[in-house]
């Protein structure tokens, strides 16, 4: 079994730069602090990633993050490719399991 590198410095400041902070980087995701969008790394490209949003964001509020998000990246070398959306659920009968789900 090998493990995959995933470098963590050029997103994390891009994020930063934003406003936003990683709460929580989990195998090929990073959760930021609002929930707002999460990042997922593209293990076919060091330098590409894709955007997820919360489905609860208006489509305006996805459409000014996303070109924040593209534009500042762009001056890092970095490509930001929209994946979709995502909701983050509670489990039932869990304290501190949340369900993932991607929306195409």
């Amino acid at each position: 079994m090998s493990t995959i590198y995933r470098e963590l410095t050029k997103i994390k400041e891009l994020i930063e730069e934003l406003g936003f902070t990683i709460s929580y980087p989990y195998d090929d995701l990073l959760f930021v602090d609002s929930n707002a969008f999460l990042i997922q790394f593209d293990d076919t490209n060091l330098n590409s990633f894709f955007l997820h949003f919360n489905d609860c964001l208006s489509q305006e509020v996805q459409t000014e993050l996303k070109d924040r998000i593209t534009s500042s990246s762009t001056e890092k070398g970095l490509k930001i490719n929209p994946k979709g959306q995502f909701q983050l659920k509670q489990k039932e009968g869990g304290d501190n399991e949340v369900e993932l789900k991607f929306i195409p």
